[in-house]
């Protein structure tokens, strides 16, 4: 009696630390690719189906890192909400065992991804989704994060399927080309050290700064300036470290990375960048930016943003905002979080067990349409 008494304690002590359930199905796409998906499902009928399209680079439906599956976590939010949640694997990638992204590359179906291919992708799956009568019925929202954002709308556009809604985290407002600059020129990084370094506003760090004995001056000065004296940052000689110096010093870079998009050299730009193909770049940069795009969409939007957002600046969020108001547009909802970085937080989750305010507010969103 004991033993079954404890073999039920273990279940339900198991079924509180996923709940969920979840079903993982292959998906042919319109051009016989076959990939996997995953639908995390709640303890409820469902009724509203939150549809993650992940940022750039390879992604799988777990998105497995070395202590935790990221996708795992953000079902239990969703799912806890009462909604059901999918993701899936980006073409030409699955779930490997090598660390620290656990990612298989098929570099040659990887090719293809792009943000068109990839809309007409998610077309496919959601159509998918529809065949099963549990779902056909359900709500669809596209969670966009990061390069997602820029996607999402794309499929709402198109209008092969029907959307409810839009969740856009990491918002991109201009064309990734804008966006590539901006952070290569330093600015994202700007934002991150002013946010531990600068002590009275005024966007830059004094030698005084510089050399505070904080934990967390420390661990960023270590982590990102690679504890490098004072004077060899102030490249302009002003006494002041800021946007002019880092961008300066990044500026090479960047001229560099370009030459070698327009000259297909994928092999530099996976070592020295990201893990993404020449032909993504040309295909982002031919793209309508979402500041004028988004104009154009009736279904609800909602915008969710961290002030200290490094990888995307939050003075589009505020600009997305002023052109709907010009517009007499009612449909777009933003949220901006002070002290929130790009990725609003999430390992506070990790770390603590509590949702940051970022967290909670797209759960409860979400939720609520």
């Amino acid at each position: 009696m004991k033993r079954i008494l404890f073999l039920m304690l273990i279940s339900l002590m198991s079924f509180n630390l996923m709940a969920f359930t979840s079903e993982v199905k292959t998906v042919k796409l319109e051009d016989g690719e076959v990939i996997n998906t995953r639908i995390c499902l709640p303890d409820n009928d469902v009724t509203t189906i939150v549809f993650c399209i992940s940022g750039t680079g390879p992604s799988t439906y777990l998105t497995k890192r070395p202590t935790f599956n990221y996708n795992d976590e953000l079902a239990k939010g969703f799912c806890e909400q009462g909604l059901a949640f999918f993701t899936y694997d980006r073409r030409g990638c699955k779930t490997g065992e090598k660390p620290p992204f656990f990612v298989e590359v098929d570099s040659v179906k990887y090719a293809k991804y792009g943000p068109l291919q990839e809309a007409e992708d998610i077309e496919v799956m959601i159509l998918s989704l529809f065949k099963d009568r549990r779902f056909k019925k359900c709500k669809i929202i596209l969670y966009g994060i990061n390069e997602g954002t820029i996607i999402a709308p794309i499929v709402v556009e198109r209008g092969n399927v029907k959307i409810d809604a839009l969740l856009l985290h990491g918002y991109a407002h201009d064309n990734m080309f804008d966006i590539i600059k901006w952070q290569n020129e330093g600015y994202g990084v700007m934002n991150m050290v002013n946010a531990v370094f600068d002590r009275n506003g005024d966007k830059a760090i004094s030698f005084e700064e510089y050399e505070n004995t904080d934990k967390q001056v420390l661990a960023c000065k270590s982590q990102l300036f690679q504890n490098a004296p004072f004077e060899s940052l102030d490249v302009v000689k002003d006494s002041l470290i800021d946007i002019r110096d880092i961008r300066r010093m990044r500026a090479p870079f960047h001229d560099y990375l370009m030459k070698c998009v327009t000259e297909n050299n994928w092999a530099w730009i996976k070592s020295n960048y990201f893990n993404v193909m020449p032909q993504w770049f040309k295909e982002h940069f031919c793209l309508e930016p979402n500041k004028t795009r988004l104009l154009r969409i009736n279904i609800p939007i909602y915008v969710f943003h961290g002030k200290d957002d490094a990888n995307v600046p939050v003075e589009s969020v505020l600009d997305l905002q002023a052109r709907f108001d010009v517009c007499n547009k009612t449909n777009l909802t933003v949220y901006v979080f002070e002290k929130h970085n790009h990725d609003l937080n999430f390992l506070d989750w990790l770390s603590d067990k509590k949702w940051s305010e970022g967290y909670k507010t797209i759960f409860r969103v979400a939720k609520n349409i």
